[in-house]
């Protein structure tokens, strides 16, 4: 059966609308939720992704047509009551789908039972977690998969920075990532003078813990949050993406550096876009259940 996903949307208007809030999809944040009785709904826009889900808008006719990959689902959905149409059969929904300012809005629980997307809620940072199967793939491998893919997507990830940690000073064009050896889960980023650690928390987004200034940025170094102790020797990826220019290493426990590879990606091109790469005989050793 062809599976299309139809929702005919009409004008609604919610007066116990919450002020909107973020959710978390796929690895990135997305400030586009919003709380209808106290249910999470998710604006549908936020949720296109070609491996997983597409939909297109009739501007005349009011209706969004939206497809899975495997094209075996057909969902009915009209803004304002509490049923849906999945296959032909009526399924009941937790809240109503709403259409504010022109977007449409989908409950969370619709969206897992009906679409195969993972979906939980994180209550203490109030923030919804939507992962398509794609999603959720990459997730497990982020937490307890390959250690250098692991680090390839903890460096594409939404960051979760605190409203007062600090902000770069200076200037430059490289990146670089340094992680405990044999780990994904904790890595610093230095960029514009300004080294940020991360760990990347239960949701699988890299929580900002600690800041500091470079030394050769400014007499007077700023710092903010608890500084990592005992981490030991580490491996780091430098991106010069102004020149193209790649570097690796390892830094061992007194600080000494070892550089093991640095490349220019004009004249290599096999390193286009590559900022992560295998160390030989490094073993994960951070996975998580």
């Amino acid at each position: 059966m062809n599976a299309t996903f139809l929702l005919c949307l009409t004008s609604n208007l919610v007066s116990n609308m919450e002020s909107d809030g973020s959710h978390e999809f796929d690895g990135q944040l997305q400030n586009s939720a919003i709380m209808v009785q106290g249910r999470t709904l998710v604006q549908l826009r936020s949720l296109d992704d070609p491996a997983w889900l597409t939909y297109a808008y009739d501007a005349k006719t009011g209706t969004v047509t939206a497809r899975s990959k495997d094209n075996r689902k057909i969902v009915l959905l009209q803004a304002g009551q509490k049923t849906a149409t999945v296959d032909g059969k009526r399924v009941t929904l937790d809240t109503t789908i709403v259409n504010k300012d022109g977007r449409t809005y989908v409950p969370l629980r619709f969206i897992s039972e009906s679409l195969g997307a993972y979906v939980d809620y994180n209550s203490k940072d109030k923030r919804a977690i939507v992962r398509t199967p794609v999603g959720q793939t990459a997730f497990n491998t982020l937490m307890r998969g390959d250690l250098t893919e692991a680090r390839k997507l903890v460096t594409k990830l939404s960051r979760i920075i605190a409203s007062n940690a600090l902000q770069p000073n200076g200037e430059g064009f490289t990146v670089t990532y340094t992680f405990p050896e044999g780990e994904a889960l904790r890595f610093t980023e230095d960029y514009k003078g300004l080294t940020s650690y991360f760990e990347v928390n239960a949701d699988g987004l890299p929580v900002a813990k600690w800041q500091q200034d470079s030394p050769l940025l400014s007499s007077k170094q700023r710092e903010w949050g608890t500084k990592p102790v005992g981490i030991g020797s580490k491996v780091y990826f430098s991106d010069m993406w102004m020149t193209d220019g790649f570097a690796y290493g390892k830094i061992d426990a007194e600080g000494k550096v070892t550089e093991l590879g640095n490349f220019n990606r004009l004249k290599e091109p096999k390193y286009k876009n590559v900022v992560i790469v295998p160390i030989e005989g490094e073993k994960r050793v951070d996975t998580k259940s």
